[in-house]
Formats: C-alpha cells, structure tokens, sequence
C-alpha cells in the first residue's frame, strides 16, 4: 500500500529529534556517571540503542500519522474494485467488503514489526534504568543492615501471602508428583531467600543458599532430561530458544555494564548443564528407550562429571579454550591469580547433582507408579506406608542436617557436592507424599519461579548497588534516605515489576528474532554476529577519537 510523503517525513523528523535527545541523555549521564572510561563495547551498544529508539520513535509516529490521514482510493483502484464486486455478483455470490488491505511500510519498517519494536525499545529504556541506578551518582548507595529478626519477619509475612494465593490443580483428580506448578513454586519460594539473603547480609544461612543453587541445578537436569527422552526434539530451534532465555538478558548487561559474564554465575552454569544434558542426551539418540543403554549413558556422565573436576588438571585444560568467557576478576580478591577459580569453584560446587536430576527424570515413571500404588492400597495399610515412609525420609534428612548441613561454611563446601542430593530427594518425597500436597500449589511462589533468572541478575543493580565494575552488591539503593522499610518496600517493588517485564520482553524478542527454520537460524545468527562487530567498530572509532 502506498503510505505518501507525510508519515514518511514524520518518521525521519521523529527518529532524528529522537537521536538528538538520546544523544543529549547520554551526555547528561556521563557527567554523573562513576566512570568515565567505557569499552569499545560500551560505546558500541550505546550506538545500537540509539539507533534502535530513533527507529521505533519513528516508526510509531510515522505509523501513527498514516492512520490519522483519510484514506482514499485512487481511481483506477476504484474501478478495480468496482470491477471484482461486479464478476462476484454475477458469479452468484454475495457481495461483500473488499477485504483489508495490509498495512505498507515506511522506508524499511513494517507495519508488523511494531511489536517487536516496542519490546525492544521498553528494553533499552531498562537497561538505561540499570545504568542510572548502579553506576551513576543519582541514586544514593546505603551501608546493608543486618537484622535476623527483620530477615525472618519478611520472611514469615511472604510466606503467609503465599498460603493466601493456595491453589488447585487445574486437573483435581490424578496429579503426578513433580508437576510444572510444583517446580515452579520449588523455584519461587528458594529464590525469594536467596534474594533477601543478599539483601540482608544474613550469612548464616549460607548451607542453606548452597542447597538451594543445588535444587536449581538439578532442575536443570531433571527438566532439560524428561524434555530430551520424552520428545526427543534435538532441533536447532530448541536450543538456541533455551540458549536465548538463559544468556540474552545478562549478554546486555554485561556488555552495558562492563561486568564479566562470571559475575552472574548462574547463567554460565546453567548454559554449561543444560549442553552437557544436549550432548548426553543427543549422542546415540536412537537408543535412548533402551533402558540399559541409557543407564549406561547416564553412568558414563557420571564418569565424565568426576574426571572433569575430581581429577587434578583436567578442568583447567578443558577449560582453557573458553577463557575469554569464562575468566573472572574479583576486585574483592585480588589474591586469587588463577581467573578460572571462580568458575572452578562455582560449577565444582554442583557438578553432580544434575546427573542426580537426569537420574531422578529417567526413574520418574518408576517413582510415579510407587506414589500412585500407594493410593491403591486399603485404607489403614495406606496410612501406614505413608507414615513409614515419612518416617523414614524425615530420619535420613535429619541425619544429614546433623552430620553435614550443621557443618561450617567451609567444611560444607568441601561435602556438598556429593550430599546435596539427599535432603533435594527427601523433598520430592514428603512434598509429594499425598495426592492433596501434589494438588495444591502457592500461586505467589509458582509465579516468583518463572522471574527466577531475571531477579537474580537484577537484584545486583536495581535493588542493590555493586561495588563497581565486575562488583558484588555490597551496597543498598536508597531513594527514601531515612525510611528503611519504606525504601524498602519502594524499590522492592520495582525490582518485581521490572524483572516481570524482562521476563515478557525476552519471551517477546525471542519470538521475533528466532525463526522456525534451520536455515534461518543461521542466518539470524550471522546477521546479528555481523551487526554486533559493525556496532564494536563503531565504538573502537569513537574510542580512538
């Protein structure tokens, strides 16, 4: 369709006074600014999300003004449609409105990239936000208050909201253990301690925030296992949507903020779990129903798990291709040389328990059918097996409460590796011990679990403040200098808001940018590798100018 000459220049005047304001901002932001040296790649993204807001600022008002104009026809379009109305009439049809016609562009944006364009450009605006807040003077840095009673407090209220938000099954008859809304409130209620244990400085529940990586780890196994063995889509467009969702969000925020990608060590670990689960998986895949082979897969992951980090050497030479990624240099630590220590400790602390999660995701029909002949049975018999059970798994976790997670922060590191799946199976059990624990879930924490990843890079930079480059948030934010619980509770909620919308905008974008096709992958893939090092060449010039 033709759009004229006024939404076109609409677009042009709108994209350039845009640029002249982003480019102003950015100035204003140097200047209050803590740091005054930027990367290449600083400079480059700069670029890119400057150009990105003046193309969508454009773009809707171009579009915008196109709607407004009245539409006329030309009249060789009139006699046209006059025409087509005439021969269906005679055909013996019904006359009807000519359908629609799509919407054209205005220069080389469509009219359908409109979405896309809003998501993208709601995403620069956040992470502007997390420029402001952690790397600017405008919002002031606060010492952290330590108080185990307000740590528990918060605590114990967002657990009494989460019994408020109780919910049921959408299947109320037969509910299998372990179903999605009973991971994702697993997830949730973990992450919202993790969170408030940074918040709070509460280090003696440190054992406690091990256990809890460990679970999400195993999720990682569990969930990438039984997707692979059940459907066994090992497309291309599988991966590299599970590859978007776990690194596109901290790709920008390190290159935004100039941090090592180590710094949110989640991320890479749980990149590096979910290939090593691709690659179990994939290898052989055709005899992945053979029950023997596949325990025997799962035995040799075990093997390659323990050579790679039991056996002195191996990791650091395996790892060493990866260096450029995967190097990370503490300014809190300047005594540890070795830049691969962080990687070493951080994945060597959970390198089994996602075997433990294939495991338990392979054994999973096994385990469904005990809970589900425990019903079967009569009633006093029922009650008995499911008091001797609970009995029995309460015993063998407690035993290793005593023996294990009691133990000092350092001396449990050195056993956590190999332990951290008991109290993580005694869970499974008792939380799925009766088909009513399996059918109720908390609403609050099943959707605190599908922010999981966004929260936990966030809370480094909207919630609290780092120490700076590749820093640790060591510092509170403070908007409301004097009112603690307030501020509190003000850039809490923010911080909620913020990591939901990422969530949305990663889910948005991953739509948009990821086709369908192998060979579009591809090509998406070279077209954003090849726009990504034209945006570096831009920054390394205005860094040499």
């Amino acid at each position: 369709a033709k759009m004229g000459l006024l939404p076109s220049f609409v677009f042009a005047a709108v994209a350039v006074a845009t640029a002249g304001l982003y480019y102003s901002l950015l100035l204003f932001l140097d200047s209050v600014s803590e740091v005054h040296e930027y990367t290449a790649a600083q400079l480059g993204v700069a670029v890119g999300y400057g150009i990105l807001l003046s193309i969508y600022a454009g773009a809707e008002a171009g579009f915008w003004v196109h709607h407004l104009q009245p539409k006329y026809s030309s009249v060789s379009e009139d006699e046209e449609e006059a025409s087509a109305m005439q021969l269906v009439q005679e055909d013996g049809s019904s006359a009807s409105s000519p359908a629609p016609k799509p919407a054209g562009n205005i220069f080389f944006v469509k009219q359908e990239l409109l979405p896309a364009l809003r998501s993208a450009a709601e995403f620069v605006a956040i992470m502007g936000y997390i420029y402001v807040c952690d790397r600017t003077t405008l919002i002031a840095k606060g010492d952290k208050v330590q108080t185990k009673v307000g740590f528990w407090c918060v605590n114990a209220l967002i657990l009494l909201a989460g019994i408020f938000s109780l919910r049921q099954h959408k299947s109320a008859d037969d509910v299998k253990p372990l179903q999605r809304d009973q991971t994702e409130e697993w997830k949730g209620w973990m992450q919202i301690m993790f969170v408030l244990y940074h918040y709070f400085a509460e280090a003696e529940i440190y054992n406690a925030i091990r256990l809890y990586i460990a679970a999400y780890v195993w999720m990682t196994g569990f969930g990438n296992f039984s997707y692979y063995y059940i459907k066994a889509d090992f497309t291309i467009l599988r991966f590299a949507q599970m590859m978007w969702r776990l690194n596109f969000f901290v790709f920008f925020v390190c290159v935004t903020m100039n941090n090592e990608y180590m710094l949110y060590y989640i991320c890479p670990m749980h990149t590096f779990f979910t290939w090593l689960v691709y690659i179990a998986l994939y290898a052989g895949h055709q005899f992945n129903k053979n029950d023997v082979l596949m325990v025997v897969k799962l035995l040799a992951t075990v093997a390659v798990a323990v050579l790679l980090y039991d056996v002195p050497g191996t990791f650091h030479v395996v790892m060493s291709p990866f260096k450029f990624l995967l190097d990370f240099h503490d300014p809190l630590h300047p005594e540890f040389k070795d830049a691969l220590h962080e990687w070493f400790f951080r994945s060597g602390l959970d390198h089994l328990v996602w075997v433990f999660g294939m495991f338990c995701a392979f054994h999973f029909p096994w385990f469904d059918r005990k809970f589900a002949g425990l019903e079967q049975l009569p009633a006093g018999q029922k009650f008995g097996a499911k008091l001797a059970l609970a009995g029995a798994t309460s015993a063998v976790f407690v035993w290793w409460l005593v023996t294990y997670f009691s133990l000092g922060k350092r001396d449990y590191n050195k056993v956590h590796p190999y332990t951290s799946f008991i109290p993580i199976y005694c869970y499974m059990i008792l939380r799925n011990l009766t088909p009513t624990l399996r059918r109720w879930h908390m609403h609050l924490f099943a959707w605190t679990g599908k922010i999981t990843l966004e929260t936990y890079i966030l809370q480094f930079h909207i919630w609290m403040k780092t120490t700076g480059l590749n820093g640790s948030p060591k510092h509170l934010m403070v908007v409301l200098p004097g009112f603690y619980w307030t501020n509190f509770v003000l850039i809490s909620a923010v911080y909620i808001f913020m990591s939901y919308r990422v969530f949305n905008i990663t889910n948005d974008l991953k739509n948009a940018c990821i086709p369908h096709d192998t060979i579009g992958i591809f090509k998406a893939m070279a077209g954003a590798g090849a726009g990504l090092a034209v945006l570096y060449g831009a920054g390394a010039m205005l860094k040499g100018a």
